[in-house]
């Protein structure tokens, strides 16, 4: 029975937040109210942690938080681009044009946004252009110079869920008209027994992505060429002569 008592009057001697008067009592609730009034008060992203700090509250969640890549729509002419970002009511823009890369960072509704994008070929910095409006960011991409259509806008191949065609500012019938004009340019050329690599920046053979010939590409070929007359000029191999020798006994016995 002396157990059960003693627990009991330990459970019930004095606690720390209970000494003192009862203003005294009063006055620490108050303080206390006040604080979780202020916490509350404090924006979403008031407590987010330093580099190097843990984050604390909130604070922790927005530092976890990892910027979206945003749809991309592209179009394009002979000899320019056109992109569209489809984010209303950007904040914060961030954009980096170079000549083979672009480069966009923003804040929209709350969230960021981040995408970098190789280019296939180099566009014109210097007459390039874009803009940020209430509805989209837009990009005025003049070409380095006028040529058939690009079949994809990025270096790499892989394709990706982000990046759409823009049906809207795809100028079909032009790029069609541009193709054929560099075909016949490049067989009259040939025919005319002229190296269609040469002569103005506007002309020559293209390749698969409709882009200019790889001086490398040329250096191989010239050099297989280079190859193809030695051989030609080369001594026949043994094997070679004997089959000649029996050619022309043959030829002979059947006269």
């Amino acid at each position: 029975a002396m157990a059960p008592q003693a627990a009991r009057a330990g459970r019930s001697g004095p606690r720390p937040w209970a000494a003192g008067t009862m203003e005294q009592r009063w006055g620490i609730a108050a303080l206390l109210a006040s604080c979780a009034v202020a916490l509350a008060l404090l924006p979403r992203g008031a407590l987010a942690a330093k580099p190097g700090q843990p984050g604390i509250g909130y604070g922790a969640e927005a530092q976890e938080k990892t910027a979206k890549t945003p749809v991309v729509k592209w179009g394009q002419k002979p000899d320019r681009l056109y992109l569209t970002i489809p984010l209303p009511d950007v904040t914060e823009p961030e954009i980096k044009l170079q000549e083979r890369s672009i480069t966009f960072k923003g804040r929209s509704k709350g969230q960021e946004y981040e995408v970098k994008m190789k280019l296939l070929r180099g566009i014109n910095l210097t007459a390039s252009t874009h803009a940020v409006n209430q509805w989209s960011v837009s990009f005025d991409l003049p070409k380095l110079r006028k040529e058939p259509c690009w079949k994809r806008l990025l270096k790499s191949k892989k394709t990706y869920p982000w990046l759409k065609k823009d049906h809207d500012r795809w100028y079909a019938q032009e790029c069609q008209n541009a193709k054929e004009l560099w075909r016949e340019t490049y067989f009259t050329k040939k025919m005319q027994g002229v190296d269609p690599s040469s002569g103005s920046e506007d002309e020559g053979e293209t390749n698969d992505d409709g882009a200019p010939p790889d001086p490398k590409a040329k250096e191989r070929k010239r050099w297989e060429g280079t190859l193809e007359e030695y051989r030609k000029r080369a001594v026949p191999r043994r094997k070679e002569q004997a089959k000649a020798k029996r050619r022309r006994s043959v030829g002979k016995s059947e006269l």
